[in-house]
C-alpha cells in the first residue's frame, strides 16, 4: 500500500510515472541553469572601477608626459575634477543603459565588460597617443614649436610640463649649426628683441634648469621672440654670438 500511496497526489489521484520523471527533469534543468548563470558583480563597484580606470588613464598620461613625473602625477590628480565631469556626462549614462538593458532582457553574461568598456577604450586611446606622439624632444618640438628640431643637434636637453588646464611650458637646449638656427628663426617667425636684455629672461620665467648651461654668461647673446595671438602660444629663442648654442622656450597661456 505504501508503494501505491507514493504514486498518488494529495487528492488521492494516481500519478503517471512519466509525469514524475518530467517534473524531476525540469527541476534539475532549472537548478543547472541557475548554477551555470554567472554571478553578477555589484553594479556600484563596477561604477567605481569605471571611474577609477577612466581617471587613472589621464593621470598615467600626465605622469609620463611631464619631465618631472611627480609634478605630472599631481597635475593628473587635479584633473580628476574635470575628467570626472566628463565621465559623468559620457560614461555614467552608458552604464545606466547597460544596467537597465540587462535587467529588462534578463541577460547575465558580459555585463561587467560592457559597463567598463568606455573606460577601457579611453585607456587604449591614451596608450595609443603615447605611442603615436611620445613625449620625446623631436615630436614635442614639431607639435608645439611648429618646426623640426635640427637633425644634427647634439647635447640635446629638454624639460616638459603642462597639459589639460595646466599651461604648457617646454624648455630646450641644444647645439647645432648657424644655418639651422636661422632656419628655426624663420620657421617659428621670430623677431629679435633688440631692446630687451638677457637679465630680463629669468624674471619673465625663462630660465635654465639646474645644471644646464648658463645663457647669462654668453657675451653678445641674442634674443628672438614670437607670439601666436590666435592660439596664445609664445616662443623665445636665445643663441650665443656664434649661433651654435641655443635655448628655446615654448609655451601657452
Amino acid at each position: 500500500m505504501s508503494g501505491i500511496r507514493d504514486l498518488n497526489d494529495e487528492r488521492g489521484n494516481p500519478l503517471d510515472g512519466w509525469c514524475l520523471g518530467d517534473r524531476k527533469t525540469a527541476v534539475n534543468a532549472t537548478d543547472e541553469s541557475l548554477a551555470a548563470a554567472p554571478k553578477q558583480r555589484n553594479f556600484a563597484l563596477l561604477l567605481v572601477g569605471s571611474f577609477a580606470l577612466f581617471n587613472g588613464a589621464y593621470i598615467l598620461d600626465q605622469t609620463i608626459r611631464w619631465s618631472d613625473h611627480w609634478d605630472g602625477f599631481r597635475c593628473g590628480l587635479v584633473h580628476v575634477i574635470f575628467i570626472g565631469i566628463a565621465w559623468c556626462i559620457y560614461v555614467f549614462p552608458w552604464s545606466l543603459i547597460v544596467f537597465a538593458l540587462y535587467r529588462w532582457r534578463k541577460w547575465s553574461r558580459y555585463r561587467a565588460f560592457w559597463i567598463l568598456a568606455p573606460a577601457w577604450a579611453f585607456l587604449v586611446f591614451v596608450l595609443g597617443s603615447l605611442v603615436l606622439e611620445p613625449p620625446i624632444p623631436s615630436v614635442r618640438f614639431r607639435t608645439f614649436a611648429k618646426s623640426e628640431l635640427p637633425s644634427d643637434a647634439v647635447n640635446v636637453r629638454h624639460h616638459f610640463s603642462g597639459g589639460g588646464v595646466a599651461d604648457y611650458f617646454d624648455t630646450y637646449y641644444f647645439e647645432t649649426t648657424p644655418q639651422e638656427v636661422e632656419r628655426l628663426i624663420a620657421d617659428m617667425k621670430l623677431e629679435e628683441d633688440v631692446f630687451g636684455s638677457m637679465e630680463m629672461l629669468p624674471k619673465l620665467g625663462y630660465s635654465q634648469p639646474p645644471g644646464w648651461p648658463d645663457f647669462l654668461s654668453w657675451e653678445g647673446a641674442r634674443w628672438f621672440r614670437g607670439h601666436d595671438a590666435a592660439e596664445h602660444w609664445f616662443y623665445n629663442l636665445v643663441t650665443d654670438p656664434t649661433r651654435t648654442r641655443v635655448y628655446v622656450w615654448v609655451g601657452c597661456t
